[in-house]
């Protein structure tokens, strides 16, 4: 078996790994930075220019892992796609969605190879998706040579999955993005019990130490009385949040407030509009497959509003009392989190609570990263506050604890185990944590661009 990560940085970006296997040519995900603008944030799909890939497997549905895919596609008519039937409903409605915002990014910031790909390309699509339910295998054959492909469920999000592939007397395991514990909306991942040769692991929490007393439930219990303080107190609440997965989660944990008495019912809560379009889409999936805990009727409940019918005044101050619960969740420029968050930072009754990985080097990490009473600059909004709000930080992520992933590592006793999907430090606390405990274990952290057999 060969890879290479077609990631421009070790840094969590556009995750997409290039491996073969056999006769076979594989992409394990085709994702977009964040981070980047335009054909920057796209995979370095130059290293594999000319090569025809078999199977494209999308482990889930977030942008990262999934944002460039119609691109790449348009080249590739050849390969089957691969994901678990949650995910072939919702990434429709994502890649609309980027669609859309690219659109929007071309007029506003003049990024000229914007859009990427079209609508009709995401539809396009559709013709080459195979649906892999959990824990089902399927074996694929070409040119004599022949593999097994098996999901299983990973948590994180609705629809996300790890992979298990097996060649001959040889398996690799793909974590995905990964979480184990349950969620309110989702039961955590079930991997396989069984030995693998190589592991490709996520790294996303490797840098974060938890705390000894730490449980879901007392974080959430956190949040929670630290929503109701700022009410009681007049002022309003942001919950900077990813539409898919953490934005449902926030909402789910908000009506079991609501109905536990924890928190008012007269206080309007605001979300942003592909958190709520998902929503009909998890109803879908739902009747389908019974896979999330969240339905419609909890946003009929809590009286959810769309953002754009959100009020400020002229001093750019919420017209009443609320709770916005908006992507980005990492306060992307221009997204209404971002806009929200210049509205509410500069007074100290407001609270802007984040609940999920923000990357360091967006508005959203740099804003955690700030001193109380300093000054913060929202550029694209060409507009300078003083940080006065409550800013602070719930530990509600979509992904596995450092602990929890490395022992699931160990349960699969494998000879190789490759770094991916996480910062530096991230990577070094799993590479140091390998090596310490189970020492005999190969430890890959590949560079960019590098081709590395495992």
């Amino acid at each position: 078996m060969r890879i290479i990560d077609l990631n421009k940085t070790r840094e969590i970006g556009s995750q997409c790994i290039y491996l073969e296997v056999g006769n076979f040519k594989i992409l394990l995900d085709c994702g977009m930075s964040p981070r980047e603008e335009g054909f920057k944030a796209l995979p370095n799909f130059a290293l594999i220019n000319g090569e025809a890939i078999d199977i494209i497997i999308i482990s889930h549905c977030h942008l990262d892992h999934v944002g460039s895919l119609p691109f790449f596609m348009k080249n590739q008519q050849q390969a089957r796609v691969l994901t678990s039937p949650a995910s072939h409903i919702i990434m429709p409605r994502i890649l609309e969605n980027s669609v859309t915002i690219m659109t929007m990014q071309r007029e506003e910031r003049g990024v000229k190879e914007y859009p990427l790909y079209s609508m009709s390309d995401i539809k396009e699509l559709d013709k080459h998706i195979l649906q892999m339910p959990h824990a089902k295998t399927r074996t694929l054959q070409k040119d004599g040579s022949e593999i097994n492909v098996t999901f299983f469920s990973a948590g994180h999000v609705i629809g996300a999955s790890s992979v298990l592939i097996e060649h001959k007397h040889r398996t690799l395991f793909f974590s995905g993005d990964v979480l184990f514990r349950n969620q309110k909306t989702l039961k955590g991942a079930l991997w396989p019990k069984k030995t693998v040769d190589v592991v490709i692991s996520e790294t996303t929490r490797g840098n974060h130490s938890q705390r000894d007393d730490f449980s879901y439930q007392s974080e959430i219990d956190r949040l929670v009385n630290r929503i109701k303080y700022t009410l009681e107190g007049g002022g309003s609440v942001l919950i900077p949040a990813f539409a898919l997965g953490r934005m449902q989660e926030i909402l789910k944990i908000l009506h079991n407030a609501q109905t536990q008495k924890k928190l008012p019912k007269n206080i309007p809560i605001f979300c942003s509009g592909l958190g709520l379009g998902l929503v009909d889409d998890f109803e879908v999936a739902n009747k389908k497959l019974r896979c999330i805990d969240f339905r419609s009727a909890i946003l009929r409940d809590l009286k959810v509003k769309s953002f754009r019918n959100a009020k400020f005044d002229k001093l750019r101050k919420p017209t009443q009392q609320s709770i916005f619960v908006l992507s980005s969740g990492m306060l992307v420029e221009n997204t209404p989190s971002y806009i929200t968050a210049a509205n509410l930072v500069g007074s100290p009754q407001n609270a802007i609570l984040f609940v999920g990985y923000c990357d360091p080097m967006t508005p959203g990490g740099e804003l955690l990263a700030q001193e109380k009473h300093s000054s913060f600059d929202f550029k694209a909004l060409r507009v300078s506050s003083k940080i006065e709000a409550y800013i602070e930080r719930f530990d509600l992520s979509g992904h596995a604890d450092r602990e929890d992933l490395l022992e699931c590592i160990f349960s699969l006793n494998p000879r190789t185990v490759v770094l991916t999907h996480g910062e530096k430090e991230s990577r070094d606390w799993f590479f140091d944590n390998i090596i310490d405990k189970r020492p005999k274990i190969v430890i890959v952290d590949p560079e960019p661009g590098e081709w590395c057999d495992v």
